[in-house]
């Protein structure tokens, strides 16, 4: 009779751990599913990366922290920056080396001039038709012409699109604030009633518009120039789509909770790929 409890216990044991499956996520309507399609990391931190389903060179770039025109001068892309899925970019400047073929000219050095008929040393002789062996102490130098590159790196054209003011991103509370240390908040929460309309900090491009970064939910990153991108997270719909010009202060989104506990909307902007404090930017109230 004693064995029959400890039976069971290792029955149910036995049970709890034979249970498999996917975790059960919750989605932007509250509704529980099953997510089974593999969503990206929100960082990358490797020296190379291989483009994946979904990727374009503004999403990789983000996740990297890079400037777009580094990565697509890393990679020697022009626009439009055209990637294809299971393509190895480089992130870092180091493995991109430009090299460079020499043709080189022959040069002929007059022989030393030697004064005797005949020399004897260690019983060789030798006359003045022998020509010695000649020993370049000065480095050899080739006219422009002889140097050609294999190479070509096509530079990004520089948008000379400046922002006149930032404006800011949502009517809400300010519940987090930008913090400089690496594992620091890299922008601002602001917190409203779910559907609350987000605008566009400054006139740009979009140039991301969705799901698949980790972390972001819904995300939307908008161009300003060659220098600026701002980003929204956690919407709960996107009014916008890739590729489409807006202006300052257009709505572009709904106040959400995709990818994070709370209704809420992250708010970035980056300089160079690198993230900045918002509040210097944006207008005091």
């Amino acid at each position: 009779m004693r064995i029959l409890p400890f039976l069971l216990v290792t029955l149910g044991l036995h049970g709890c751990a034979s249970s498999s499956g996917p975790v059960p996520v919750s989605d932007i309507t509250g509704s529980t599913h099953y997510r089974t399609v593999k969503q990206q990391t929100s960082g990358i931190t490797a020296k190379s990366y291989q483009v994946q389903k979904g990727d374009t060179l503004f999403s990789i770039s983000w996740r990297a922290n890079l400037n777009i025109n580094d990565l697509a001068k890393y990679n020697q892309l022009s626009a439009p920056y055209i990637i294809m899925e299971g393509q190895t970019l480089d992130l870092t400047a180091v493995n991109k080396r430009n090299t460079i073929s020499v043709n080189k000219r022959t040069v002929k050095r007059a022989p030393s001039p030697i004064k005797d008929n005949k020399i004897s040393r260690s019983d060789q002789v030798y006359s003045k038709k022998t020509k010695p062996a000649i020993v370049q102490k000065n480095p050899i130098t080739y006219s422009p012409s002889t140097i050609k590159t294999d190479v070509k790196i096509t530079k990004p054209k520089k948008s000379k699109v400046k922002i006149s003011h930032w404006q800011w991103p949502a009517k809400g509370k300010l519940t987090k604030t930008f913090a400089s240390s690496q594992t620091g908040m890299k922008g601002i929460s602001l917190s409203n009633q779910r559907g609350t309309p987000v605008y566009t900090a400054a006139s740009g491009e979009v140039v991301y518009a969705g799901a698949g970064l980790r972390g972001f939910g819904n995300l939307i990153i908008i161009k300003h120039n060659d220098d600026y991108l701002s980003a929204y997270a956690h919407n709960e719909q996107l009014l916008i789509s890739e590729k489409q010009q807006v202006k300052a202060g257009q709505k572009i989104a709904t106040m959400g909770d995709s990818g994070t506990d709370r209704v809420q909307l992250h708010f970035e902007i980056r300089y160079q790929g690198k993230s900045i404090d918002p509040l210097r930017y944006l207008p005091k109230r």
